[in-house]
């Protein structure tokens, strides 16, 4: 297994462990201001898995989400937070950082060329 293979299964391990996690407390409790602290301890986990780009992420599809005029609580939403972090996480640790990357490294030997 390759580096990036390694850090890509842990990394889905975790945003799934996150979730499943905030799904089985926030169903096994009873008081809703707990709720609420654990759905904001959700949030928090899947922003710093995906800072910078899960805030930007969130911040556009609770604009697209309140635009549309979709109700989004409870569950659903942090079930909307997992899917957008998780997307906006991958996109950019596992494709937009490795490809600056090899960009900068292939400017650094002087073989613009080999960016790919």
């Amino acid at each position: 297994m390759t580096k990036r293979a390694i850090f890509l299964s842990l990394w889905l391990v975790a945003v799934a462990s996150i979730f499943v996690w905030t799904m089985v407390s926030y169903n096994a409790e009873a008081v809703p201001e707990l709720k609420y602290e654990i759905l904001l301890g959700h949030g928090l986990l899947m922003f710093v898995l995906a800072l910078p780009s899960g805030w930007i992420a969130s911040v556009l599809v609770g604009a697209i989400v309140g635009l549309v005029g979709l109700d989004v609580a409870g569950m659903a939403d942090a079930l909307l937070v997992s899917l957008t972090c998780a997307v906006a996480g991958y996109l950019q640790w596992f494709v937009l950082l490795p490809w600056l990357w090899r960009k900068w490294k292939a400017r650094r030997t002087g073989n613009p060329g080999s960016s790919v």
